[in-house]
């Protein structure tokens, strides 16, 4: 189950993928929401369900719900179905204050799916769960691919604005080579509009903040740019040193000489360059849309096995 957006979010984005992948493989998959939405932001092939506030459920129902609206899980607390949280992020998990019960009791739900391996490792470092059923991320290279670059960095501002500001003042004031360099803005729009941003962009800076993974960076990688900025924690999981210039939080000097560096290696080009562009490549194959599909069929295969509620 879904809120309305006014603008486009990433983890959204996915619920939206993978319903779609559901459909086309012959489940009875939606997307439930209260009415639709305004504009399309996703441009999915997702079936919807538009409930308009009266939800009717059978017994054999799933809800699934996002960690980042606990009081839709809490509305259904008592429905006779069972409940799922599709968590994409641990740092916005509704935590119970002062809670000592099991994940399951916390949170009102039967079952719980993760995303990347930072939540995994969190929820068994604080909830003491192994074996959580995990969907990959994956990148579509029908929305996000290379063309002819521009010199331009590209970045996302929604998480940390007023640092994206920041970051860009000092780095033209420490690289005024680079300071006539356009700084393009990408919020609000569709991920298409994002992914031809990024098509056309040489560099882009990675603003990712609290990420249990950090898709955009990723999703920079697959369309061609070399990537500096913030890991934002979850990101190390596909980040290392071959495939971009990586800073911890508020390491800004880290983010704007990592930003000078690319913008010189695309300068020198060569064998260095070549060696880049391989590893952001070999990276993004980790993630296909074949592997998430392989691990999503799996894991619903074997939950509508289950017995009912």
């Amino acid at each position: 189950m879904l809120k309305n957006n006014p603008a486009p979010v990433g983890g959204t984005a996915v619920i939206y993928e993978h319903v779609e992948m559901l459909a086309d493989n012959g489940y009875d998959a939606y997307i439930s929401m209260l009415k639709m939405p305004d504009r399309d932001l996703y441009q999915s092939r997702a079936p919807l369900l538009i409930h308009q506030g009266k939800v009717v459920w059978k017994n054999t129902d799933i809800f699934v719900f996002p960690e980042t609206f606990p009081d839709l899980i809490h509305a259904f607390k008592n429905a006779p179905v069972r409940k799922i949280m599709f968590c994409q992020n641990q740092y916005n998990l509704p935590f119970m204050i002062g809670s000592q019960q099991d994940f399951f009791a916390e949170y009102l739900v039967d079952g719980l799916i993760i995303s990347s391996e930072a939540i995994r490792k969190f929820i068994l470092d604080i909830y003491g769960l192994a074996d959580i059923p995990y969907i990959p991320y994956s990148i579509d290279s029908n929305i996000f691919y290379s063309k002819e670059k521009k010199r331009q960095i590209a970045y996302m501002p929604r998480k940390l604005p007023r640092n994206a500001i920041f970051l860009e003042s000092v780095f033209k004031r420490l690289y005024p080579e680079y300071s006539q360099i356009p700084w393009v803005r990408i919020d609000g729009v569709s991920r298409e509009a994002a992914a031809a941003v990024l098509a056309e962009s040489e560099i882009f800076l990675s603003l990712s903040y609290q990420e249990s993974f950090g898709l955009p960076p990723l999703e920079a990688m697959a369309s061609g740019c070399l990537v500096a900025g913030y890991h934002g924690d979850g990101g190390r999981e596909y980040m290392n040193e071959r495939n971009g210039w990586w800073a911890d939080a508020s390491d800004w000097r880290t983010c704007v000489d990592g930003l000078a560096s690319a913008l010189k290696l695309i300068d020198e080009g060569g064998e260095r360059l070549y060696q880049m562009k391989q590893e952001l490549a070999k990276t993004v194959s980790q993630y296909s849309p074949e592997r998430t599909k392989e691990a999503l069929l799996k894991f619903w295969d074997e939950e509508l096995k289950k017995p009912l509620n």
